[in-house]
Protein backbone atom coordinates (compact mmCIF):
# COMPACT_ATOMS: atom_id res chain seq x y z
CA UNK A 1 0.00 0.00 0.00
CA UNK A 2 1.22 3.10 -1.17
CA UNK A 3 2.15 6.18 1.24
CA UNK A 4 -0.70 8.29 0.67
CA UNK A 5 -0.54 12.38 -0.12
CA UNK A 6 -0.69 14.25 2.89
CA UNK A 7 -0.29 17.99 3.28
CA UNK A 8 0.52 18.36 6.99
CA UNK A 9 3.69 18.91 8.10
CA UNK A 10 4.04 17.76 12.16
CA UNK A 11 7.75 19.06 12.45
CA UNK A 12 8.44 19.01 16.20
CA UNK A 13 5.25 20.09 17.71
CA UNK A 14 5.41 17.57 20.51
CA UNK A 15 7.48 19.85 22.48
CA UNK A 16 4.35 21.39 23.38
CA UNK A 17 3.24 18.83 25.46
CA UNK A 18 5.78 20.10 27.87
CA UNK A 19 4.34 22.96 29.06
CA UNK A 20 1.97 20.78 30.53
CA UNK A 21 1.22 17.05 31.35
CA UNK A 22 -0.49 14.89 28.79
CA UNK A 23 -2.04 11.27 30.23
CA UNK A 24 -3.14 9.03 28.58
CA UNK A 25 -6.69 8.32 27.88
CA UNK A 26 -6.31 4.44 28.74
CA UNK A 27 -4.75 5.04 32.01
CA UNK A 28 -7.22 7.51 33.08
CA UNK A 29 -9.76 5.78 35.80
CA UNK A 30 -12.82 7.42 36.57
CA UNK A 31 -16.26 6.92 37.64
CA UNK A 32 -18.76 5.43 34.52
CA UNK A 33 -20.67 7.59 33.41
CA UNK A 34 -25.08 7.03 34.22
CA UNK A 35 -27.18 5.59 31.33
CA UNK A 36 -29.30 8.21 30.02
CA UNK A 37 -32.60 7.86 28.37
CA UNK A 38 -33.10 8.60 24.94
CA UNK A 39 -34.98 11.63 26.31
CA UNK A 40 -32.39 12.36 29.01
CA UNK A 41 -29.58 11.97 26.05
CA UNK A 42 -31.34 14.39 23.65
CA UNK A 43 -31.67 17.02 26.60
CA UNK A 44 -27.71 16.93 27.08
CA UNK A 45 -26.86 16.73 23.44
CA UNK A 46 -29.57 19.96 23.06
CA UNK A 47 -27.34 21.90 25.34
CA UNK A 48 -24.08 21.03 24.02
CA UNK A 49 -25.55 21.99 20.63
CA UNK A 50 -26.66 25.36 21.77
CA UNK A 51 -23.32 26.08 22.98
CA UNK A 52 -21.42 24.90 20.03
CA UNK A 53 -24.46 26.57 17.77
CA UNK A 54 -24.08 30.49 20.12
CA UNK A 55 -19.85 30.18 20.00
CA UNK A 56 -19.97 29.83 24.07
CA UNK A 57 -17.63 27.54 25.07
CA UNK A 58 -17.94 27.09 29.17
CA UNK A 59 -21.25 28.68 29.96
CA UNK A 60 -23.87 26.52 31.20
CA UNK A 61 -27.35 26.78 28.58
CA UNK A 62 -30.38 27.65 30.37
CA UNK A 63 -32.62 26.67 27.95
CA UNK A 64 -35.70 25.76 28.66
CA UNK A 65 -39.33 24.43 27.24
CA UNK A 66 -42.59 25.26 28.71
CA UNK A 67 -45.57 23.58 28.16
CA UNK A 68 -48.15 25.78 26.67
CA UNK A 69 -51.13 23.89 28.94
CA UNK A 70 -49.10 23.74 31.95
CA UNK A 71 -46.24 26.23 31.97
CA UNK A 72 -44.25 23.39 33.46
CA UNK A 73 -40.89 22.69 32.39
CA UNK A 74 -40.74 19.89 29.49
CA UNK A 75 -37.78 17.94 28.32
CA UNK A 76 -36.75 19.18 24.70
CA UNK A 77 -38.14 15.39 23.17
CA UNK A 78 -41.38 15.88 24.19
CA UNK A 79 -41.44 20.10 22.72
CA UNK A 80 -39.92 18.61 19.34
CA UNK A 81 -41.27 15.39 19.10
CA UNK A 82 -40.36 14.80 15.01
CA UNK A 83 -37.19 16.15 15.33
CA UNK A 84 -36.35 13.73 18.55
CA UNK A 85 -37.69 10.56 15.86
CA UNK A 86 -35.35 12.05 13.34
CA UNK A 87 -32.41 12.19 15.96
CA UNK A 88 -32.88 8.75 17.35
CA UNK A 89 -32.64 7.47 13.63
CA UNK A 90 -29.07 9.30 13.76
CA UNK A 91 -25.62 7.41 14.46
CA UNK A 92 -22.70 10.79 14.46
CA UNK A 93 -23.12 13.29 16.85
CA UNK A 94 -22.42 15.85 13.89
CA UNK A 95 -25.63 14.77 12.39
CA UNK A 96 -27.26 14.91 15.36
CA UNK A 97 -26.16 17.99 15.94
CA UNK A 98 -27.67 19.35 12.72
CA UNK A 99 -31.26 18.42 13.55
CA UNK A 100 -30.47 20.23 16.85
CA UNK A 101 -29.63 23.54 14.27
CA UNK A 102 -31.88 23.77 12.56
CA UNK A 103 -34.35 23.67 15.64
CA UNK A 104 -32.37 26.46 16.87
CA UNK A 105 -32.93 28.24 13.76
CA UNK A 106 -36.20 28.66 14.40
CA UNK A 107 -35.92 29.97 18.14
CA UNK A 108 -32.92 31.63 18.42
CA UNK A 109 -31.36 32.00 15.02
CA UNK A 110 -32.85 35.76 14.37
CA UNK A 111 -31.36 37.17 17.78
CA UNK A 112 -27.85 35.89 16.67
CA UNK A 113 -25.26 38.11 15.68
CA UNK A 114 -23.86 37.72 12.23
CA UNK A 115 -20.63 36.44 13.37
CA UNK A 116 -22.30 33.83 15.23
CA UNK A 117 -24.25 32.46 12.05
CA UNK A 118 -20.88 32.20 10.33
CA UNK A 119 -19.63 29.89 13.01
CA UNK A 120 -22.98 27.79 12.81
CA UNK A 121 -22.83 27.46 9.45
CA UNK A 122 -19.05 26.86 9.40
CA UNK A 123 -19.51 23.93 12.57
CA UNK A 124 -22.36 22.15 10.16
CA UNK A 125 -20.34 21.81 7.27
CA UNK A 126 -21.24 25.05 4.41
CA UNK A 127 -18.63 26.91 4.68
CA UNK A 128 -19.83 28.49 1.24
CA UNK A 129 -23.04 29.08 2.66
CA UNK A 130 -21.43 31.23 5.83
CA UNK A 131 -19.71 33.24 3.17
CA UNK A 132 -22.79 33.97 1.34
CA UNK A 133 -24.74 35.16 4.61
CA UNK A 134 -21.26 37.36 5.46
CA UNK A 135 -21.32 38.68 1.63
CA UNK A 136 -25.07 39.64 1.77
CA UNK A 137 -25.85 40.43 5.30
CA UNK A 138 -22.55 42.47 6.76
CA UNK A 139 -23.04 45.98 8.17
CA UNK A 140 -20.23 48.62 9.04
CA UNK A 141 -20.01 47.38 12.62
CA UNK A 142 -19.37 43.70 11.53
CA UNK A 143 -16.26 45.45 9.51
CA UNK A 144 -15.31 46.25 12.82
CA UNK A 145 -15.80 43.26 14.65
CA UNK A 146 -12.90 40.64 15.30
CA UNK A 147 -14.84 37.95 15.68
CA UNK A 148 -17.04 38.77 12.14
CA UNK A 149 -13.08 37.96 10.53
CA UNK A 150 -12.57 35.01 12.96
CA UNK A 151 -15.54 33.53 11.59
CA UNK A 152 -14.67 34.53 7.39
CA UNK A 153 -11.33 33.42 8.24
CA UNK A 154 -12.61 30.08 9.37
CA UNK A 155 -14.61 29.46 6.46
CA UNK A 156 -11.85 30.43 3.73
CA UNK A 157 -9.54 27.65 6.18
CA UNK A 158 -11.97 25.04 5.75
CA UNK A 159 -12.83 25.66 2.19
CA UNK A 160 -8.39 25.75 1.86
CA UNK A 161 -8.14 29.56 0.96
CA UNK A 162 -5.65 29.69 2.95
CA UNK A 163 -4.16 33.30 1.46
CA UNK A 164 -7.79 34.34 1.88
CA UNK A 165 -8.31 32.70 5.83
CA UNK A 166 -4.53 34.32 6.62
CA UNK A 167 -5.94 37.80 5.49
CA UNK A 168 -8.96 37.80 7.54
CA UNK A 169 -7.62 36.48 10.81
CA UNK A 170 -4.98 39.01 10.44
CA UNK A 171 -7.54 41.80 10.04
CA UNK A 172 -9.18 39.97 13.32
CA UNK A 173 -5.65 40.48 15.54
CA UNK A 174 -5.20 43.85 14.17
CA UNK A 175 -9.01 44.71 15.57
CA UNK A 176 -8.42 42.97 18.64
CA UNK A 177 -4.59 41.79 19.60
CA UNK A 178 -5.48 39.73 22.77
CA UNK A 179 -8.42 37.30 20.53
CA UNK A 180 -7.11 34.24 21.60
CA UNK A 181 -9.70 32.63 19.26
CA UNK A 182 -8.20 34.04 16.41
CA UNK A 183 -4.72 33.62 17.43
CA UNK A 184 -5.63 29.72 17.21
CA UNK A 185 -7.32 29.89 14.28
CA UNK A 186 -4.13 31.90 12.57
CA UNK A 187 -1.82 29.26 13.34
CA UNK A 188 -3.76 26.66 11.83
CA UNK A 189 -3.31 28.62 8.97
CA UNK A 190 0.28 29.17 8.81
CA UNK A 191 0.76 25.30 9.51
CA UNK A 192 -0.56 25.05 5.90
CA UNK A 193 0.95 28.38 4.53
CA UNK A 194 4.64 26.73 5.52
CA UNK A 195 5.13 29.27 8.31
CA UNK A 196 5.30 26.48 11.26
CA UNK A 197 7.15 28.68 13.84
CA UNK A 198 5.08 31.38 13.75
CA UNK A 199 2.17 28.96 14.25
CA UNK A 200 4.03 27.82 17.06
CA UNK A 201 4.77 30.85 18.84
CA UNK A 202 0.66 31.77 18.74
CA UNK A 203 0.30 28.02 19.77
CA UNK A 204 2.51 28.13 22.81
CA UNK A 205 1.47 31.89 23.80
CA UNK A 206 -2.70 30.46 23.90
CA UNK A 207 -1.28 27.83 25.95
CA UNK A 208 0.26 30.04 28.30
CA UNK A 209 -2.43 32.21 28.84
CA UNK A 210 -5.04 29.70 29.41
CA UNK A 211 -2.88 28.03 32.31
CA UNK A 212 -2.06 31.26 33.89
CA UNK A 213 -4.90 30.29 36.15
CA UNK A 214 -5.45 26.96 35.53
CA UNK A 215 -4.12 24.28 38.24
CA UNK A 216 -4.62 21.13 36.40
CA UNK A 217 -1.62 19.14 36.56
CA UNK A 218 -2.47 16.96 33.49
CA UNK A 219 -5.20 16.32 30.70
CA UNK A 220 -6.38 14.01 28.38
CA UNK A 221 -5.81 15.18 24.84
CA UNK A 222 -9.40 15.40 24.20
CA UNK A 223 -9.72 17.38 27.31
CA UNK A 224 -6.85 19.67 25.59
CA UNK A 225 -8.60 20.20 22.48
CA UNK A 226 -12.57 19.87 22.89
CA UNK A 227 -14.43 22.73 22.10
CA UNK A 228 -16.04 23.08 26.16
CA UNK A 229 -12.25 23.46 27.52
CA UNK A 230 -12.07 26.49 25.41
CA UNK A 231 -8.30 25.45 26.21
CA UNK A 232 -6.98 25.21 22.59
CA UNK A 233 -9.49 23.91 20.40
CA UNK A 234 -7.57 23.64 17.26
CA UNK A 235 -7.95 20.44 14.63
CA UNK A 236 -4.36 21.27 13.41
CA UNK A 237 -3.39 20.91 17.02
CA UNK A 238 -5.40 18.26 17.50
CA UNK A 239 -3.58 15.97 14.28
CA UNK A 240 0.09 16.81 15.75
CA UNK A 241 -0.87 15.79 19.11
CA UNK A 242 -2.66 12.44 18.43
CA UNK A 243 0.18 11.56 15.78
CA UNK A 244 2.87 12.36 18.42
CA UNK A 245 1.71 9.77 20.76
CA UNK A 246 1.95 6.36 20.09
CA UNK A 247 -0.55 4.70 22.69
CA UNK A 248 -3.44 6.63 20.85
CA UNK A 249 -6.15 4.45 19.78
CA UNK A 250 -8.95 4.44 17.39
CA UNK A 251 -11.25 5.04 19.93
CA UNK A 252 -9.37 8.41 20.52
CA UNK A 253 -9.97 9.45 17.21
CA UNK A 254 -13.05 8.66 17.01
CA UNK A 255 -13.75 10.63 20.01
CA UNK A 256 -12.16 13.37 19.08
CA UNK A 257 -13.68 13.12 15.45
CA UNK A 258 -16.82 15.05 17.05
CA UNK A 259 -14.74 18.07 17.76
CA UNK A 260 -13.36 18.55 14.14
CA UNK A 261 -15.22 16.98 11.72
CA UNK A 262 -16.07 20.23 9.78
CA UNK A 263 -12.19 20.49 9.28
CA UNK A 264 -11.52 18.40 6.17
CA UNK A 265 -7.66 18.33 7.26
CA UNK A 266 -9.08 16.44 10.45
CA UNK A 267 -11.28 14.12 8.55
CA UNK A 268 -8.16 12.99 5.92
CA UNK A 269 -5.30 12.64 8.95
CA UNK A 270 -8.66 10.33 10.55
CA UNK A 271 -8.67 8.19 7.61
CA UNK A 272 -4.96 7.98 7.48
CA UNK A 273 -4.32 6.62 10.71
CA UNK A 274 -6.82 4.07 9.73
CA UNK A 275 -5.08 2.74 6.64
CA UNK A 276 -1.68 3.00 8.13
CA UNK A 277 -2.69 0.69 10.83
CA UNK A 278 -4.66 -1.56 8.36
CA UNK A 279 -7.32 -0.65 8.13
CA UNK A 280 -7.22 0.22 5.05
CA UNK A 281 -11.32 -0.43 4.38
CA UNK A 282 -12.48 1.92 6.85
CA UNK A 283 -9.96 4.52 6.06
CA UNK A 284 -10.72 4.47 2.11
CA UNK A 285 -14.84 4.79 3.74
CA UNK A 286 -13.74 7.56 5.58
CA UNK A 287 -11.97 9.27 2.40
CA UNK A 288 -14.34 8.44 -0.10
CA UNK A 289 -17.04 10.66 2.40
CA UNK A 290 -14.56 13.22 2.45
CA UNK A 291 -14.40 13.69 -1.10
CA UNK A 292 -18.24 13.83 -1.62
CA UNK A 293 -18.89 16.17 1.30
CA UNK A 294 -15.67 18.26 0.59
CA UNK A 295 -14.93 18.16 -3.01
CA UNK A 296 -12.64 21.26 -3.24
CA UNK A 297 -10.10 19.37 -0.49
CA UNK A 298 -7.96 18.28 -3.36
CA UNK A 299 -5.66 15.50 -1.18
CA UNK A 300 -9.29 13.74 0.18
CA UNK A 301 -10.13 13.35 -3.60
CA UNK A 302 -6.88 12.80 -4.80
CA UNK A 303 -6.36 10.15 -2.22
CA UNK A 304 -9.69 8.36 -3.17
CA UNK A 305 -9.32 7.78 -6.18
CA UNK A 306 -5.53 6.72 -5.76
CA UNK A 307 -6.66 4.31 -2.94
CA UNK A 308 -9.78 2.98 -5.20
CA UNK A 309 -6.72 2.32 -7.50
CA UNK A 310 -4.85 0.22 -5.11
CA UNK A 311 -7.60 -1.37 -3.78
CA UNK A 312 -8.59 -2.69 -6.62
CA UNK A 313 -12.25 -1.32 -6.10
CA UNK A 314 -12.98 0.54 -9.77
CA UNK A 315 -14.49 -2.44 -11.56
CA UNK A 316 -17.55 -2.22 -8.69
CA UNK A 317 -17.55 1.78 -8.00
CA UNK A 318 -17.65 3.02 -11.40
CA UNK A 319 -20.33 6.04 -10.82
CA UNK A 320 -17.75 6.70 -8.17
CA UNK A 321 -14.64 6.68 -9.96
CA UNK A 322 -16.19 8.77 -12.70
CA UNK A 323 -17.39 11.54 -10.05
CA UNK A 324 -13.68 11.44 -8.29
CA UNK A 325 -12.61 11.95 -12.25
CA UNK A 326 -14.54 14.70 -13.07
CA UNK A 327 -13.65 16.85 -10.11
CA UNK A 328 -9.47 16.46 -11.09
CA UNK A 329 -10.40 16.90 -14.82
CA UNK A 330 -12.74 20.18 -13.63
CA UNK A 331 -10.16 21.27 -11.20
CA UNK A 332 -6.88 20.89 -13.79
CA UNK A 333 -5.24 18.69 -10.29
CA UNK A 334 -2.53 16.23 -11.41
CA UNK A 335 -1.91 12.58 -9.60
Amino acid sequence: MYILQNNFRFSDMGIFANLFGLRNNRNRQGIPAPVLTDIELFDKEFLAAAARYTSRPKEEMSMRVRSEETNEVIPFAIAFPEEFEAWKEVKSIWDRRGIIYKILDNSIGDSMKLWQVIERFNIDRYPEHALKMAAEHATGPDLTDANFHMAVARSYFILTKYKEAEERAEKALNLAPNHLKAKILLGDILHYTHKEERAHELYNEVLRIRFLNDNRKSLTIPELVCFEQDLLHSPVYAISLLKADPAVTEATWDNIAGEFYHYPHFRAAHAYFLIQKGEHMKGFAKLMVLSKEMPWFKEGVINSYSLMQQLGLEPQMGADKARLEDIIRREHWTM
